[in-house]
């Protein structure tokens, strides 16, 4: 080559590394900008956790979320790496509405592993501006069944009047219905919704978390947001209770319920308890427009819906035991009104059922024990534990003419509403009878009175300290085949 060519040629790769080196200043890292006019993908979510254990079932289903925030129409695809992941349908489109998709996991063919399984779902869209977009999944099995969240309820409404005070706080409450122990997270998606407390633990016992709003900053109109609750180890995290606030220039009606606890008693097999009056009444403006539900079949509420101003408005709550056997159980009934500043309101309910005794007794009983001439002597005869209903019964009293004069025979705490109950003196002995005619029939395992026997002491040549013994016998129909005990009882006479 001649020196002239040389020249020529140094000349050309000195350009060629100045605009080279020139080139490589730039940043590399720096996107082109973004094509407003290009689709673009939005998912709900980047990281979605299951948990299950190896004997149990498969995990609860969760929700992909898809939309596009761009221009135009998004026709996107759905793939993942895993074949024990399922994404149901694997494509859709959107122009701005979202989309839902159903991720779900079979387990069948895994077995319990220290470190979590994993998996990558990926969204693509040919013509978007941010395709692909990736969300990483783990799956942790497990021998022991993992925790899985409860929340109730899973929405809540709140109504505040513009430039007012901020509404009542409810409550949520969080249940771990899984094993182990439920370590969840409490977290609001929108800044004028607060949680006290943001965390807490459940093995298998209702946590409250409190919830509030902040209208400071507010105008009138409706807004909405979200609470999750999460927990990386449950099966169905996350779960989410819906936040719906709305801010009008009136004050809203408030709901106000007496009594806030109701109790139930009964005996295994026996009635009803007496039903119990709840009264609801509107506490803040406006008109009250509510509606009753109760999550127990053996409770009801009638009736269920109501309306008032002001008073309150009084319903019934009934228990039916039929078919319960011996124990504790609760229950919650509900009072709401999307109007109202603090819907819903709930009260709790408990039945508690006793076991039936069997002691299948029947005896007597005196008071006073003791006494002088003129003294009047009641003479209660109880059944315990009857192993059969009754609806007639019959007895005899014996007692010395002596000592005593015949009074009257009176109801009993179970026959006060039978159509009979009597007794005839023939000098000694009352014969006593009970018929409940239309009157309800005395239930297995009762515990009460069925007769309540009056006797005068008139005995003018008693000496003090004299005694007397009043006995039962000579049981018929429904009290035929039961014990006495005990069958007598003794009165001491004193001057």
């Amino acid at each position: 080559m001649t020196k002239k060519y040389q020249k020529t040629y140094a000349c050309l790769l000195s350009s060629f590394l100045v605009l080279f080196l020139l080139s490589c200043s730039k940043n590399p890292t720096t996107p082109d900008p973004p094509d407003t006019n290009k689709p673009v993908i939005w998912v709900n979510v980047f990281e979605m956790t299951f948990a299950a254990s190896e004997t149990g079932p498969n995990p609860s289903a969760q929700t992909l979320k898809i939309k596009n925030t761009g221009q135009g129409t998004l026709n996107y695809f759905i793939s993942n790496d895993a074949d024990w992941l399922t994404v149901s349908e694997t494509n859709g489109t959107s122009t701005g509405q979202i989309k839902e998709h159903p991720v779900s996991v079979d387990k069948s063919s895994l077995t319990p592993q220290e470190e979590a399984y994993t998996a990558i779902i990926t969204v693509s869209s040919s013509g978007a501006y941010n395709s692909p977009q990736k969300i990483n999944v783990s799956l942790t099995l497990s021998e022991e069944p993992p925790p899985e969240i409860q929340v109730t309820p899973t929405e809540l409404t709140f109504n505040a009047q513009s430039g007012g005070a901020n509404p009542d706080q409810q409550e949520i409450h969080i249940l771990n219905t899984g094993g182990g122990t439920l370590q969840f997270a409490v977290k609001p998606d929108a800044s004028w919704i607060s949680v006290n407390p943001p965390s807490g633990t459940s093995e298998d016992r209702q946590k409250p978390v409190s919830v509030s709003v902040d209208i400071a900053a507010l105008s009138e109109g409706t807004y909405n947001g979200n609470i999750i609750i999460s927990d990386p180890a449950a099966a169905n995290s996350p779960q989410t209770v819906t936040v719906e606030l709305n801010i009008s220039e009136d004050l809203p009606p408030e709901i106000s319920i007496e009594p806030g606890n109701i109790s139930f008693q009964a005996t295994e097999g026996g009635a009803n308890p007496s039903p119990v009056y709840m009264f609801v009444s509107n506490s803040g403006e406006g008109t009250l427009r509510y509606s009753i539900d109760w999550d127990a079949n053996w409770l009801s509420v009638s009736p269920n819906i109501g309306q008032t101003k002001e008073a309150a408005r009084k319903h019934t709550v009934s228990a039916n035991i039929n078919g319960l056997s011996a124990g504790s159980y609760s229950a919650t009934i509900t009072v709401s009104d999307p109007e109202a500043s603090n819907s819903p309101q709930t009260v709790n309910v408990t039945l508690y059922i006793s076991s039936v005794p069997i002691d299948n007794k029947i005896g007597i009983s005196l008071s006073p024990s003791s006494g002088t001439t003129g003294t009047i002597i009641s003479f209660p005869i109880s059944v315990k534990g009857n192993i059969a209903q009754i609806s007639t019964f019959g007895l005899e009293l014996h007692f010395d003419t002596t000592m005593f004069t015949f009074q009257s025979v009176n109801s009993g705490t179970l026959t006060g509403s039978w159509g009979y109950i009597g007794g005839n003196d023939t000098g000694g002995t009352i014969i006593i009878g009970g018929a409940r005619l239309a009157a309800n029939p005395i239930s297995i395992g009762s515990i009460g009175t069925i007769a309540i026997v009056k006797l005068k002491v008139t005995c003018s040549s008693c000496s003090n300290g004299d005694t007397s013994q009043i006995t039962i016998d000579s049981f018929t129909d429904d009290i035929s085949v039961m014990t006495a005990s005990p069958s007598s009882v003794t009165f001491t006479f004193n001057k």
